[in-house]
């Protein structure tokens, strides 16, 4: 299994070095506050995404002065809402499994019976080595192009996950 995460990272190394050339390519006149890997770990997928400050300062508006409003007034909310990857204007802009579904079933069927520690176990170690690729990804040429604001924050975030987790996940993969 080392050789194929090995594999694993470097295309999607390649990958995100790729789709993230194209898409400023596109949106070079932006300057963006996140970038994120956008993961739905189960299905060993990876979605890029960004966000600006614009962008960001319409979606909160928008929730404060609608349905939901009463959510959206303390400083916790409105942080949320700024990682929230569901609501970036350039959310998913590309996407990878990196594993095919058989691939995934061949992995599930290889568990002991009922064993969702081992799967937990496994999805664990994707998205580890989803946000070992990002920091790889941080010390590209491409990743220089980006143009940032100053509190800029790069992540990888499976689709259930809290920020705090996030962040957790993060400091735990910096320090060793």
């Amino acid at each position: 299994m080392k050789e194929k995460f090995d594999n694993i990272k470097t295309e999607l190394l390649r990958f995100t070095e790729l789709e993230v050339e194209k898409f400023l390519l596109h949106n070079s006149n932006k300057t963006y506050y996140a970038f994120a890997y956008d993961c739905n770990a189960e299905y060993a997928e990876v979605n890029l995404c960004f966000s600006t400050e614009e962008e960001f300062k319409k979606t909160l508006n928008h929730y404060q002065n609608g349905e939901y409003s009463q959510y959206y007034q303390i400083k916790e909310d409105i942080l949320d809402l700024k990682y929230n990857t569901g609501d970036w204007e350039y959310q998913c802009f590309a996407s990878m499994n990196v594993f095919s579904e058989n691939e995934l079933t061949e992995i599930f069927q290889k568990l002991p019976d009922d064993d969702h520690k081992s799967w937990h176990s496994f999805t664990e170690q994707l998205m580890q080595l989803f946000t070992l690729t990002l920091f790889e990804f941080s010390e590209t040429k491409t990743f220089d192009k980006i143009s940032k604001t100053n509190d800029f924050k790069f992540f990888c975030i499976d689709h259930d996950e809290d920020f705090e987790d996030v962040e957790n996940r993060l400091m735990k993969i910096k320090s060793s």
